[in-house]
């Protein structure tokens, strides 16, 4: 006959061996996700080097109060044009736009601090001191007025804001599907997508640093971006697959909130020569009434909306990207016509 204890000495050595077979599993998913981190890590170490020889600045860097900001000028004339990105962009964005405006006059590109080859601030830069910046390198720079501005989403408040400060020095704009300041107050809609891109994006760095998105990359995926000149779009992926890229866009996010919550009075643009091209797929809650408003910031203005076009792919698209040339160089012959 069995004993209690007979029965039970089986049974619990079965439950040792289940016991040890799952300490063994959990180690070797331990040390599996520890080699994948480690060699993540790794392999976006080596791909952060090799970028940074195979794609340097193209521009020059300038100090403006201890930062570098880099500036990428190309043409020769007068005006010069001044070409803002959209949020979280750069130079590197307008590589079908710039070497068509060169054909014709000075054109310069530039990087936010922050962002593309330009230092990082110690803290996020608002709006405000954004322009500022801009002012000294173009200063620094000795790049003189008078400016053309093309001012692509935010960079279209951007390039109000610097003519409200300096009226002085800017004879035409361009607004290439340009934010609105009042767009969040008016449609808070707008303001919860970007709360909601906030929260998503809060994982990017992390997923940067593990070489995730150079991964994706080296798949052969594409963004949005996958149409830009060649030189460009490989620029852009190598900065989208940094940290970089993506800590900047989160410190930047703050002061963007605050830009939205307490739109500026920027005022009207006189009789300068403005162009407002909208894209055509944007379908935003209200967008084409705000871009509508902003046509009557001059009363020497023009609207188009750009059939087929989305809001990247005015700068992305070269067929896109063509008509905002064509609205840049329009400005700019009204502007020489004037200075002759």
């Amino acid at each position: 006959m069995k004993t209690k204890e007979s029965i039970e000495e089986p049974q619990t050595k079965q439950r040792s061996r289940v016991v040890t077979w799952l300490v063994r599993i959990l180690i070797a998913l331990v040390v599996i996700i520890a080699s994948l981190v480690v060699g993540g890590l790794v392999y976006q170490a080596v791909g952060e080097a090799n970028d940074a020889r195979a794609y340097p600045p193209p521009g020059k860097l300038v100090n403006v109060n201890g930062l570098n900001l880099h500036l990428y000028c190309t043409g020769e004339g007068s005006p010069t044009v001044i070409l803002e990105a959209m949020a979280s962009n750069n130079s590197t964005e307008w590589g079908w736009i710039q070497p068509e405006i060169a054909k014709t006059t000075r054109v310069c590109s530039y990087d936010r601090a922050g962002a593309g080859w330009s230092d990082s601030p110690a803290a996020a830069r608002t709006a405000e001191q954004a322009v500022t910046d801009l002012d000294g390198l173009l200063q620094n720079a000795n790049i003189p007025p008078p400016y053309v501005f093309v001012g692509h989403s935010i960079g279209g408040i951007l390039a109000r804001m610097y003519t409200a400060e300096h009226p002085e020095k800017v004879t035409g704009i361009v607004l290439v599907d340009s934010s609105h300041p009042e767009q969040m107050v008016r449609y808070p809609a707008l303001r919860a997508g970007m709360q909601d891109y906030a929260q998503q994006a809060a994982a990017f760095p992390w997923l940067a640093r593990l070489g995730l998105f150079r991964l994706f990359f080296a798949s052969g995926e594409e963004l949005d971006f996958g149409a830009l000149a060649p030189q460009q779009r490989a620029e852009l992926k190598a900065m989208w697959s940094a940290p970089k890229y993506h800590e900047s866009a989160l410190r930047d996010l703050p002061a963007a909130f605050a830009l939205y919550d307490h739109p500026p009075t920027l005022g009207a643009l006189g009789d300068r020569p403005l162009i407002v091209l909208t894209a055509g797929e944007n379908q935003l809650e209200g967008w084409t009434g705000l871009q509508q408003e902003l046509v009557t910031l001059s009363t020497n203005a023009k609207h188009q909306i750009v059939q087929g076009a989305s809001h990247g792919s005015l700068a992305f698209n070269p067929e896109h990207a063509q008509v905002v040339s064509q609205a840049i160089r329009e400005v700019v012959a009204q502007v020489q016509a004037k200075l002759q």
